[in-house]
């Protein structure tokens, strides 16, 4: 009787921590998007913005304004990145910053608007 008790106490220990093991498989995909601004200070900002939950690698380069990341489509959107980052004060190809969050960015990382 114990020995069947102990069986059943194992099995059910391992069947919950495999249910509460996350229970998808991560979907990474990598995407570019293009992303204004002008130096390094930019280059931090923009990589801590668009370093949300469900984002494993964010790289901005500042010659080409290329957004690079990876991501996991179960749980993020490129949508959902770059609406973080134009939330830091950043213009991208799907969102323009709120004029209050460009106007709080250092004098060095004013770029161009586009209108």
């Amino acid at each position: 009787m114990k020995k069947i008790a102990a069986f059943i106490w194992i099995t059910a220990l391992l069947t919950g921590f495999y249910a509460c093991s996350g229970g998808h498989e991560k979907q990474l995909s990598e995407k570019t998007a293009k992303v204004w601004g002008n130096c390094d200070q930019c280059k931090a900002t923009i990589e801590k913005a668009g370093k949300i939950e469900g984002v494993d690698n964010v790289n901005w380069n500042e010659d080409s304004k290329l957004l690079t990341l990876t991501l996991d489509t179960n749980q993020v959107t490129l949508d959902a990145v770059l609406k973080s980052v134009a939330d830091a004060g950043y213009d991208n190809e799907l969102y323009t910053a709120p004029g209050d969050a460009y106007a709080n960015l250092p004098d060095c990382c004013q770029y161009e608007r586009k209108p």
